[in-house]
């Protein structure tokens, strides 16, 4: 496991029908996929994704 948070940029597209927490859902298992983020990475913390996405924290928890 490393110790930084891995370099994960979400993207929320709020027209696109799709619930916002279902959006990181998806784009972590895409990084996953894409060898972006490997089992153990530590992904960005709760605080973060909602500084980079101005959504609400329980959103990014509910993800």
């Amino acid at each position: 496991m490393t110790s930084e948070s891995a370099a994960v940029e979400f993207r929320i597209d709020r027209r696109s029908g799709v619930a916002t927490y279902l959006q990181i859902v998806q784009q972590t298992k895409q990084a996953l996929r894409l060898g972006v983020l490997e089992p153990g990475d530590r992904l960005p913390t709760a605080r973060e994704v909602v500084e980079a996405t101005a959504i609400n924290p329980n959103t990014v928890l509910k993800a």
